[in-house]
């Protein structure tokens, strides 16, 4: 038996409120830092259209066409993403004891992993139209999924449990 303390929510609200608060966190550090800081003022793209980019992957090249409303809605898409991805933290960090255990490293491993399944999986099947990237650029992106979305988790549920 371990001697390690759950880190699940006692309900079903406790939850979806430890998921959205998680999910804000880490979608305003992406969206400050990944999409505005670096995508656009460093690659020098418009803010706009990196939101847009967001929203193209279910709208495709129309998502470009739609002004301040569809920029809006890669905001909204981009908190969905990661209020999904914070729920699915906390829930494996419930399920897998040596995730508890060992919280912060878990939690970068798990940052990887998003990275991973975004990049090679969702974004690939998604409607978004292929924006060729460096082998550097993957290694930033990589990096961001580990330390803004990972461990940030990490250092939540450990604060929590």
């Amino acid at each position: 038996m371990s001697t390690i303390a759950s880190t699940f929510p006692n309900n079903r609200n406790s939850l979806l409120s430890s998921s959205v608060i998680g999910g804000l966190i880490i979608g305003m550090l992406h969206l400050i830092i990944q999409t505005w800081f670096v995508f656009s003022f460093l690659g020098k793209t418009p803010f706009i259209s990196v939101l847009q980019y967001v929203a193209s992957g279910a709208m495709g090249n129309a998502a470009f066409e739609g002004g301040l409303a569809t920029a809006l809605l890669g905001v909204l898409f981009d908190f969905l993403m990661t209020i999904v991805f914070a729920g699915v933290f906390i829930l494996s960090a419930d399920r897998i004891p040596l995730l508890r255990r060992y919280i912060i490293v878990g939690s970068l491993l798990y940052g990887f992993g998003v990275f991973i399944v975004m990049n090679f999986i969702v974004l690939p099947l998604s409607a978004a139209p292929p924006v060729p990237v460096s082998t550097m650029q993957i290694i930033e992106i990589a990096v961001e999924h580990i330390l803004l979305i990972g461990l940030p988790l990490g250092i939540l549920m450990r604060r929590e449990s």
